[in-house]
C-alpha cells in the first residue's frame, strides 16, 4: 500500500505535464500500479491466510502438548494400576499357596505327633507293668521324641521363613532354594508317590527375593501333581537340573504334557492347565517373578511330559 501511494503521487505529477512522452510514461506507470495493486492484494490475502495457518498450528501444538501431558499422566496411572493389580494377584496367589501349605503342614505334623503319642503310651504301659522303666528305655524315648520334635521345628521354621515378607534384594544360591522348596513339600511328594531327582552338582547365584522365586518351583510342582492325578500317571517323576554354564534351571515331569490349545498362551493371565479347577494366576505370576529376577520362563512339551526352563539373562 505504501508503494501504491508513491505510484499515485507520480501519476499526479505527470498529469500536470503536457507532454506526449509523459503521457505514454503515465500509461505505463498506471499499468504497473494496477499490476502491483493486484499482486499486493493477493499478497495480503496470502499473508492473512498464513497468519491463520500459523495461529492454527500454534493452537494445534498447544493441544498436542496438552494431550501429550495428559497421555503421560494416563500412562503413569495405568502403570500404577497394573503394578497394583499384579501385587494383588501375587497376594492372591500367595494366600492360595498359604492354604495349600497349611494343609501340607498339617499332614507333615500328623506322623511325628502320632509317633510321640505312641511312644508316650508305650512308656506309660511299661511303667505300669514293670513298676517303673529302665534308664535305657527312658533314653530311647527321649531320643525318639527329640528326633520327632526336631522334625516338627524344622517344618515350622521352613514354613515361617517361606511366608515371612522380604522386601530387600539379596543374593541366593539356587541349590539352597531348591532344597528348601523340596523340604516344604516333602511329605506331600511322598503322599502322592512323586519321585524327585535333582542334578544340582554345580550352582549359580541370583539377585532378588528368594521367597518370591520359590513360588515358581511351588507352582510347577503343584501343576505337576494335578496333572499326575488327572492323567492317572502311575510312575510319577520330576527332574530338576541346574545348568550353570548356560545359566538355566530346568524342571521336567512325565505328567503327560501341555495341551496344544493352551501352551501358546500358557503364561497369559487366566490361562490355566487345571481347567475349571485352576485360577490362571500361578504361571502368569511365575513368569512375572522370573522377569523380576532378570530371567524368563520357557515351556515346551518334552518326551512324555512338560519341560519348563528358567533362563537367567542378567
Amino acid at each position: 500500500m505504501k508503494y501504491n501511494r508513491k505510484f499515485q503521487e507520480i501519476l499526479a505529477r505527470l498529469d500536470r505535464i503536457d507532454d506526449e512522452e509523459c503521457q505514454s510514461l503515465k500509461e505505463e506507470i498506471a499499468i504497473l500500479s494496477d499490476i502491483y495493486e493486484k499482486k499486493d492484494s493477493r499478497l495480503n490475502k496470502i499473508i492473512k491466510l498464513s497468519d491463520k495457518q500459523q495461529r492454527a498450528i500454534l493452537e494445534l501444538n498447544e493441544e498436542l502438548d496438552s494431550y501429550k501431558n495428559n497421555l503421560e499422566e494416563k500412562v503413569q496411572e495405568e502403570i500404577a494400576k497394573r503394578k497394583q493389580q499384579e501385587d494383588l494377584l501375587f497376594e492372591q496367589s500367595r494366600l492360595a499357596k498359604i492354604a495349600e501349605m497349611i494343609d501340607a503342614v498339617a499332614h507333615q505334623w500328623v506322623q511325628p505327633l502320632n509317633i510321640i503319642w505312641m511312644s508316650t503310651e508305650l512308656l506309660t504301659l511299661e511303667a505300669k507293668k514293670n513298676n517303673g522303666v529302665s534308664p535305657k528305655r527312658v533314653q530311647e524315648f527321649k531320643e525318639t521324641s527329640s528326633t520327632q520334635i526336631d522334625h516338627l521345628l524344622k517344618t515350622l521354621n521352613n514354613f515361617r521363613d517361606f511366608f515371612r515378607p522380604i522386601k530387600e534384594q539379596t543374593a541366593f544360591h539356587l541349590t539352597k532354594t531348591i532344597q528348601s522348596v523340596l523340604d516344604l513339600v516333602s511329605d506331600d511328594l511322598i503322599k502322592h508317590s512323586i519321585e524327585v531327582t535333582c542334578n544340582i552338582e554345580k550352582d549359580f547365584v541370583l539377585i532378588g527375593n528368594e521367597n518370591e522365586f520359590k513360588h515358581i518351583l511351588l507352582n510347577l510342582i503343584s501343576n505337576s501333581k494335578y496333572a499326575f492325578l488327572e492323567n492317572k500317571i502311575a510312575h510319577r517323576k520330576i527332574s530338576i537340573n541346574i545348568l550353570p554354564d548356560e545359566k538355566k534351571l530346568e524342571y521336567i515331569d512325565n505328567a503327560g504334557g501341555i495341551a496344544d490349545d493352551v501352551i501358546t498362551t500358557l503364561f497369559d493371565m487366566h490361562t490355566s492347565t487345571k481347567g475349571l479347577d485352576g485360577t490362571g494366576i500361578g504361571l502368569y505370576m511365575s513368569q512375572q517373578i522370573a522377569k523380576k529376577h532378570q530371567g524368563e520362563l520357557i515351556a515346551e512339551n518334552f518326551s512324555d511330559g512338560a519341560k519348563f526352563t528358567f533362563i537367567y539373562k542378567g
